[in-house]
């Protein structure tokens, strides 16, 4: 059988394949980079016989029908008129399939396809219900609200979230509000990313405002570093690929949320490339300096935000 996810949701899509992969029971496991390999190589390997023949399990990352040639689309078609028992699952950055393509239609005949879209509050409501409920618990519809309301209804941080709720209740059956209140970081990440976003707008004002905040609240100074260190990483990721990306196919390519590349793209601008590698630079030699030489934390942080 061939999965094909369409979408930028990424811990959505993170969760079907694991549920797919829990439901298969498929042990040999294979993952590959598209931008690493073409669909000869995966053909072929979907069709090796190992000496064990042990079922496969192909999980295929940053695919697209759209880099096919005419004869990798043929090779493509024999195969899934004559598929065998192993699985291929695609994750595809493509913003649509073209219908029109024989490929295109057989897929949709013969395969699963699934388009995991944006979510809006109604639907993100209306997912995060259905995972408490395929878990057992019972939950009402203003505790699921309070948890958006405690996340800014952002999918990434709310299914975190949710995720951290279902280690804490299980095996109970039943959610209480003092569950949400006691589990749900009601600051820390929305706090982070204002942080984030006052260091990439270069607002010193907004930075050390946020930095206290996060600090007051007893976040160490290393967690900061390291959050601060991963989105300079993304916004480099970002500023190399928009030109030859869309949203959505960076939003897949670097597994992040469609919401964090928007906002990466707004402050592009801000920072010229070589700016950006001293500022990763400056980072690692404070992360050094505070793991290796025992430097105040607090002063480092303080004054790598002086220099922004």
């Amino acid at each position: 059988m061939i999965y094909v996810f369409l979408g930028n949701e990424i811990n959505i899509l993170k969760d079907k394949i694991n549920k797919l992969i829990n439901k298969l029971k498929i042990s040999n496991i294979i993952r590959y980079d598209y931008d690493d390999i073409d669909i000869i190589d995966i053909l072929n390997e979907i069709n090796y016989v190992d000496l064990f023949n042990e079922k496969k399990l192909i999980i295929v990352s940053n695919f697209s029908f759209k880099k096919l040639n005419s004869k990798e689309e043929e090779l493509f078609i024999k195969y899934i008129n004559n598929m065998n028992d192993n699985v291929l699952i695609f994750k595809c950055v493509d913003d649509s399939l073209d219908n029109r393509k024989s490929l295109i239609k057989l897929i949709k005949e013969k395969c699963e396809v699934e388009d995991i879209k944006t979510m809006d509050y109604k639907m993100l409501h209306e997912y995060v219900t259905k995972i408490f409920k395929d878990n057992g618990i019972n939950i009402t519809y203003n505790q699921v609200k309070k948890i958006l309301n405690l996340t800014d209804n952002n999918v990434d941080i709310t299914l975190n979230e949710v995720d951290k709720l279902l280690m804490y209740i299980l095996p109970n059956k039943n959610i209480t509000d003092d569950d949400i209140d006691n589990v749900v970081s009601k600051s820390f990440e929305k706090e982070m990313f204002r942080l984030s976003d006052a260091v990439m707008s270069r607002n010193t004002g907004l930075i050390f405002d946020s930095y206290k905040n996060i600090i007051s609240s007893g976040v160490d100074p290393i967690t900061i570093l390291d959050f601060l260190s991963k989105q300079f990483r993304t916004l480099y990721q970002v500023k190399n690929l928009i030109k030859n990306s869309s949203e959505e196919e960076l939003s897949k390519k670097l597994s992040v949320n469609s919401y964090v590349i928007k906002k990466m793209i707004d402050n592009i601008n801000n920072f010229k490339e070589e700016e950006i590698i001293n500022i990763m630079y400056k980072l690692s030699d404070i992360d050094i300096d505070i793991k290796v030489n025992s430097l105040d934390k607090n002063k480092l942080l303080e004054m790598f935000f002086l220099s922004i």
